[in-house]
């Protein structure tokens, strides 16, 4: 069995009794997971948004307001240790005729349905009439969040107030706009970390190492416009997954950072190739098809902050070549890498701590 152990390492990653007992933290883990989550999708594709992928979830095309397929993935989320999400309406609330809209308020009734206990709660990802129409266009969004959802039972709050993100330009920042009824975030694409650095922000993703932010790090397992590719033969900015190499040395960086936040972009945007949903797409570092790949790796992390290790995934201290199977009851060192997983990297020393035994010698 594996023991308790004191690390000097972020709070969060302490390996804790509960590695013994099963039993969940009383305190919510940290630091906070958020997860951005796409919601133009619809099954008839009125506005060709499946129609411009090249990757697929491994459930096929769907509306993103299905109620079955709501359900369905909130219960991964609780699976996953979601702590709250944000939904990217980042292009304009009235966008495609009001199917995102709609989308939207599916989710918020689903959530509302639900004891409050056992609610993840949500916020909105907006900007895109900032982008278009300067202060007046966002704060004619900031009016319709306010008066249709801002006040529902399952919006997230941060300092007491809903939490409104606007997705914006570089060339926008705090002092462009602001709402009191809110606690207004603003967040920056994966490229524009430097504006994320100077106004302390909130990202959709990053290019390169996530910037070390207090509040909130962004990060995303990869990125690919696919179009460029088709029409360039390349995207000179792509960030290729690596087989979830990328994901994993980002969860790592981010979760030694300690921020109170983690966004993860995305769920779903297979449009970008950012998405983290279960595909037939997704290979591990040796090319085997590993549908889940990136949903483990989530989970893995997730439990990590509280010192909990996943039945059946492998794991490495970031120094050490040693790889460690966890059995349910002990690590497992492995002569060999695995096949049909990415090794999880914990800081050095946690795997130690963790009752890890040293290797044979020869």
């Amino acid at each position: 069995m594996l023991v308790r152990a004191s690390l000097l390492i972020p709070a969060a990653l302490v390996v804790s009794a509960a590695m013994q007992s099963g039993a969940r933290a009383q305190e919510p883990p940290s630091p906070r997971i958020g997860l951005w989550y796409t919601v133009w999708w619809t099954e008839a594709d009125e506005y060709n948004h499946w129609a411009d992928c090249h990757v697929f979830p491994l459930r096929g095309i769907y509306d993103a307001g299905d109620p079955e397929l709501i359900a369905d993935h909130y219960s991964q989320f609780v699976d996953l240790g979601i702590d709250f999400l944000i939904m990217d309406d980042t292009n304009g609330w009235a966008n495609d005729g009001g199917l995102i809209a709609r989308n939207i308020e599916a989710w918020f009734d689903f959530m509302d349905g639900l004891p409050e206990e056992e609610r993840i709660p949500i916020c909105i990802g907006s900007g895109g009439e900032m982008r278009l129409m300067g202060a007046d266009g966002q704060q004619q969004a900031a009016d319709h969040y306010w008066d249709e959802l801002a006040q529902r039972p399952s919006y997230f709050h941060l300092d007491g107030k809903p939490l409104l993100l606007v997705d914006t330009d570089k060339n926008y920042g705090p002092e462009d706009w602001d709402d009191e009824r809110f606690t207004v975030r603003w967040a920056y694409n994966g490229d524009n970390t430097e504006a994320m650095v100077r106004n302390q922000a909130w990202g959709w993703g990053a290019f390169g190492t996530p910037p070390v932010l207090e509040e909130s790090m962004p990060m995303w397992p990869g990125h690919r416009f696919h179009a460029w590719v088709i029409e360039h033969g390349r995207d000179v900015l792509e960030e290729p997954r690596e087989g979830g190499q990328r994901y994993v040395r980002n969860w790592l960086h981010c979760l030694e950072a300690a921020p109170e936040f983690i966004t993860i972009a995305d769920w779903n945007n297979f449009q970008e190739e950012t998405a983290i949903e279960d595909s037939y797409h997704w290979l591990d570092p040796m090319g085997y098809c590993v549908p889940n790949l990136y949903t483990r790796i989530t989970r893995a992390y997730s439990r990590l902050r509280t010192g909990d290790l996943v039945e059946g995934e492998y794991y490495r201290e970031k120094s050490s070549p040693h790889v460690y199977l966890y059995d349910g009851e002990a690590l497992v060192h492995q002569g060999a890498q695995p096949k049909w997983a990415t090794v999880i990297l914990t800081p050095d020393g946690f795997l130690q701590a963790a009752g890890a035994p040293e290797p044979e010698s020869g």
